[in-house]
């Protein structure tokens, strides 16, 4: 009989997965995502760079449906987003609409501020200290 060794846990394929909410109209209209680093990606980016996070080695995930109107979980996404959890990556849950639907699901996450928030940390500079502050890393 083979004598069954123990493996090393895989290593999650992400370190962190991103989570928005879906696109604004205007990123439908430009056709980009979050992995197109425009718009709101754009401050984002900027801020894991300074972080010294690759942006194009994380996950970017929208929790809700795309549409108009009444914001729907996207099933599949809220599935995926459980799984990465118990995986041990780190979910990043942008904006407070997104985290208050994790945290219902029950699924572990750090929270951000989106990166299009309005008023004083719409600064840039503010904005790269916060995500810094979160995520806890600086060049």
């Amino acid at each position: 009989m083979e004598e069954m060794q123990a493996h090393e846990p895989v290593p999650p394929p992400y370190d962190h997965v991103f989570v928005g909410e879906r696109r604004s109209r205007r990123a439908v209209e430009m056709r980009v995502t979050w992995e197109s680093g425009r718009l709101a990606a754009k401050p984002l980016f900027e801020a894991l760079r300074e972080c010294s996070i690759c942006p194009e080695k994380q996950l970017f995930l929208n929790l809700y449906r795309e549409g108009e109107g009444i914001f729907e979980v996207d099933g599949d996404a809220l599935a995926r987003l459980r799984e990465f959890s118990l995986s041990g990556t780190t979910i990043v849950a942008l904006g407070r609409r997104v985290q208050r639907e994790l945290a219902r699901a029950g699924v572990e996450h750090v929270t951000l501020i989106h990166p299009a928030a309005r008023g004083a940390i719409r600064s840039r500079e503010r904005y790269r200290a916060h995500v810094a502050d979160v995520l806890g890393r600086r060049r």
